[in-house]
């Protein structure tokens, strides 16, 4: 498995495994209702969020969005973001898997590489998640990797509705760590567009 920084060169890549759908049985998953529609309406949608990252990007505000490969091809994305890090240290993270990936074990990786690196490499001291009532495979992820619940809120998801979400969150110190190690590269270059000392 492969995380890199999504590129424009793989929104196309993107736009086709989600169209294929990405939720289990249509339940909501996101506050946004970017996999819905024809093709082009979630290349557009995909495009537009990651145009926004990078036009929003901000030392105390940012998100990174990493294309996951295994094998080469695209499976889905991972996201981590953060507001006043340099001073927090703590972490969200998002994902999604295109739904024929699913159920191989490709998002306890992915969330557990990005958590990993974080804590390692960015000095990363906790990680927030929340998944919505009825979204199993999301709880699964959080408790395979040692999130312990964080209390619960209602918010509008992408149907319009008032769900309620599950928060989680996961002290570094209590990551349940894959057996194979995370390579990383370019950790330098990126301490430094988060801000962060390379002392």
């Amino acid at each position: 498995m492969e995380l890199s920084p999504v590129r424009e060169s793989d929104y196309p890549e993107l736009a086709d495994i989600a169209n294929g759908g990405v939720r289990r049985d249509d339940l909501p998953a996101f506050l946004v209702n970017w996999d819905s529609g024809t093709q082009e309406e979630i290349a557009q949608s995909i495009a537009r969020y990651q145009w926004s990252t990078r036009a929003n990007f901000r030392v105390d505000d940012w998100t990174i969005e990493f294309t996951v490969r295994v094998d080469g091809r695209a499976v889905g994305v991972q996201g981590v973001s953060a507001k006043d890090f340099v001073r927090t240290r703590s972490v969200s993270t998002g994902s999604w898997l295109a739904l024929n990936e699913q159920g191989k074990g490709y998002g306890t990786r992915m969330r557990q590489t990005a958590v990993t690196t974080f804590t390692d490499h960015f000095g990363a001291s906790e990680f927030h998640s929340g998944f919505f009532e009825g979204n199993a495979a999301s709880r699964r992820v959080s408790e395979k990797l040692g999130y312990s619940p964080n209390g619960m809120k209602t918010i509008v998801a992408q149907d319009g509705q008032a769900r309620m979400e599950h928060q989680v969150i996961l002290p570094a110190e209590d990551i349940r760590r894959g057996q194979d190690p995370v390579e990383v590269v370019g950790a330098e270059v990126v301490r430094r567009f988060l801000g962060l000392s390379t002392v």
